[in-house]
């Protein structure tokens, strides 16, 4: 006959309640996680901060992680991660039927993402009453009419401006990307920490003109700011949010459930119909109706190989803040 104690522990063993999925994200953490349990009956907890600080607190719990799937917009990072053994390889999803040729595109030889969705990581977004002659290209940034008013978020710090500086750098080559980056710093280049202070500044007529991620510049546009978006000719540099599983994760069935959620054209359609900002993105699966007041149709989102993106990314952070700070 087994004792009291040994009955309560059978019995605590035959009841117990899985921990819920952990989701670190920087997007959509106000709508995300009710949606989710709500479609798939899975527990989750979201955890939402800016992409720099999420890659801070991945690379800090590296010896014991904390989370289950990973919300990013970076593939650059994304790829680091890969690399690093911190993310699942290999992952699949029934809904990957779904994706666009775009979408399928941007998957990688390892699976250790799905693409989520892609935004312009900077256009430029200017001040209908502060500029007269309207910038049309990243160059347009160096002429003296926009000395101390233009600005833009830190690549170390915010996820989608990193991208843009990447694309930059792959699309002109190091040397002529630096030569230009070089002028408009000398041009006083406004440098915030997020895209968030960048768009107020913006707002405030702190600065003329922004190089600022698609979904800011069209909500701030649409909120009847006087603000006109510039998508610059051959594209605008581009950034893809993708979602991915922790490699060690105790949530495999439940992890993998959200990342097949996250591709399903019900998700994509909900999460731009009520993400507001963040709902501007290009949907990498069919189906999806975008936004009216976004990009125009036809867009082309450039973005930098991730590979290139990861072996670059510190030489680049660290050539640019060091120009900043000098």
């Amino acid at each position: 006959m087994k004792s009291v104690t040994g009955l309560f522990v059978a019995l605590l063993s035959n009841t117990a309640v899985a921990s819920p999925l952990v989701l670190y994200t920087n997007d959509f953490e106000d709508i995300i996680g009710d949606r989710f349990m709500a479609d798939t009956g899975h527990e989750i907890e979201v955890v939402q901060m800016s992409g720099g600080n999420l890659l801070a607190r991945i690379a800090a719990e590296s010896n014991n992680p904390n989370w289950d799937v990973l919300l990013f917009d970076g593939v650059g990072s994304l790829h680091s991660l890969d690399q690093q053994g911190i993310l699942k390889r290999g992952v699949s999803a029934d809904n990957e039927q779904y994706l666009t040729e775009q979408g399928r595109s941007l998957v990688p030889e390892s699976r250790a993402w799905m693409p989520a969705g892609t935004t312009a990581s900077c256009v430029l977004a200017y001040r209908t009453d502060m500029v007269s002659d309207q910038p049309t290209g990243f160059n347009d940034l160096t002429d003296s009419q926009y000395h101390g008013m233009v600005g833009q978020a830190d690549p170390a710090v915010a996820a989608p401006a990193y991208p843009c500086v990447a694309w930059l750098h792959y699309d002109m080559g190091m040397e002529q990307a630096r030569e230009l980056y070089t002028d408009i710093l000398e041009n006083d280049l406004r440098v915030f920490r997020t895209n968030g202070p960048t768009g107020r500044a913006l707002s405030s007529g702190e600065i003329a003109v922004a190089m600022l991620s698609s979904p800011n510049a069209y909500a701030m546009q649409e909120a009847g700011e006087p603000i006109n978006v510039v998508w610059p000719e051959g594209g605008a540099p581009a950034s893809s949010r993708g979602v991915a599983v922790q490699a060690n994760t105790e949530q495999s069935e439940a992890a993998e459930a959200f990342v097949n959620w996250m591709l399903s054209p019900e998700t994509q359609q909900f999460l731009t119909d009520n993400g507001g900002k963040d709902g501007l993105f290009l949907s990498p699966v069919e189906g999806v109706t975008p936004l009216t007041y976004g990009p125009p149709e036809g867009a082309v989102y450039n973005i930098a190989p991730a590979d290139w993106a990861d072996e670059h990314e510190a030489e680049i952070k660290n050539w640019f803040a060091d120009q900043a700070v000098n």
